[in-house]
């Protein structure tokens, strides 16, 4: 047992290697727990404490190697998680940086030249007002196209169903929307489910050439079963950080099990589980169903 734990299946079986080998040599020497007995007795009882032996070292090793096989996959996918958040700020930061930032400091001196135009030449400030008007439109509008996508306005106002209506009513390709959840529950679980949704449908518009999509979400307890389906190519595989390795990292790093089954000529199917919790009502911090006097 302990060799089980310690070194994993390798260093059980040879550990029931030797242990067998001394018990086996012991008995026929009339020697160990069954030298004291006819030899064909004594041989049967060391098979049958070697097999009992053999099976609860086997089954210990198993459990080990899974336990072990469990933190490697968390420990990598939590670095993947820092990485892509790593990435996403540097992003950001650059966005930024050379964008909305570069409009604002032209807007600020276009602001200071009006400012100094007014009293000489009232035409000139009101082209310069005219000007740093537009800078402040363009800033908008790039630091709208910025925020997109990182928490939509319908997932947090209204929920993931409106989100994902939302969705839905973007696409190019026909969104049959099987089931929804008229429930909300708490943020993480929301915006989970909703980035699973997102990037599926995007990639059966982008890759799949899909001619129908089918998206189901049921709200089971404190469970939600997410599915996307598509009639497209098929073949969807995981790699890199981001897509679908992203959206494995992002639904277990919740508790959740994230699936893809994409065979080639037979569509996409994505599964997701997510846990969930009733949000929490911003007054008195109790759970909170909207629509219901409590959970579904």
């Amino acid at each position: 047992m302990w060799a089980a734990l310690r070194f994993g299946p390798r260093g059980a079986t040879l550990a029931l290697a030797i242990t067998a080998a001394f018990m086996v040599w012991g008995t026929t020497h009339y020697l160990g727990w069954f030298g004291v007995r006819s030899i064909d007795r004594s041989l049967l009882e060391t098979q049958l404490i070697v097999a009992v032996t053999t099976v609860s070292t086997l089954l210990v090793s198993a459990l080990a190697y899974e336990r072990e096989q469990l933190a490697t996959g968390v420990a990598t996918s939590r670095r993947r998680i820092v990485v892509a958040a790593d990435d996403a700020r540097r992003r950001i930061e650059r966005d930024l940086h050379d964008g909305a930032q570069g409009r604002l400091t032209a807007l600020s001196i276009q602001l200071s030249l009006a400012l100094e135009a007014v009293a000489d030449s009232p035409d000139t400030a009101t082209s310069a007002l005219a000007a740093a008007k537009a800078e402040v439109l363009v800033s908008i509008d790039e630091l709208r196209e910025l925020v997109h996508g990182i928490h939509p306005s319908a997932l947090r106002n209204f929920g993931f169903a409106r989100a994902v209506e939302d969705i839905a009513a973007r696409s190019r390709t026909p969104v049959e929307l099987v089931e929804l959840p008229r429930w909300r529950f708490d943020e993480t679980a929301e915006a989970t489910a909703y980035y699973v949704v997102l990037e599926a449908v995007t990639n059966a518009q982008r890759y799949s050439r899909a001619a129908s999509i089918s998206v189901r979400a049921h709200l089971s307890g404190s469970r939600l079963d997410v599915e996307v389906a598509d009639d497209g190519l098929g073949g969807a595989i995981e790699q890199g950080n981001l897509g679908l390795q992203g959206l494995r990292d992002r639904v277990e790093a919740t508790g959740g099990s994230f699936a893809v089954e994409s065979s080639p000529g037979n569509g996409t199917r994505i599964v997701a589980e997510i846990p969930v919790r009733a949000s929490s009502d911003p007054e008195t911090g109790a759970p909170r169903w909207p629509g219901t006097t409590g959970p579904p």
